[in-house]
């Protein structure tokens, strides 16, 4: 469960950030969080909401953003949505090269994004 340990250190930052602004209290956070992190969705906001307990954050929101996986080609530059959970992503090969050389352009992404406070 990972999850517990992500979101520990998105209290951590949430609250830090909150104190340098002297907030009373976090409204809302809003996560970026890429395909390619196996993130529980329902899970991360559960250990959210407990770790926040008794902390200014305790009643902010809690948005989870997904940022689709994108790879591109290395040989001709194509660029493609890959879909990890539908299989997708065992054997891809270029749809205009037929090449299997790939980076990752975006989907590994895991940023605390905005914090509303007031």
């Amino acid at each position: 469960m990972h999850e517990m340990a992500l979101t520990e250190n998105v209290v951590d930052i949430v609250l830090r950030n909150a104190t340098m602004a002297e907030a009373k209290e976090v409204t809302r956070v809003h996560l970026q969080i890429g395909e390619l992190r196996d993130i529980v969705e329902k899970l991360m906001t559960d250990c959210f909401h407990y770790i926040a307990r008794g902390t200014i954050a305790e009643n902010a929101a809690l948005e989870i953003e997904r940022i689709p996986l994108i790879i591109q080609c290395r040989n001709c530059g194509e660029k493609k949505h890959l879909k990890l959970h539908t299989g997708d992503g065992r054997t891809t090969t270029c749809e205009k090269c037929g090449m299997s050389n790939f980076h990752i352009i975006q989907g590994n992404e895991f940023l605390v994004d905005d914090i509303e406070i007031i």
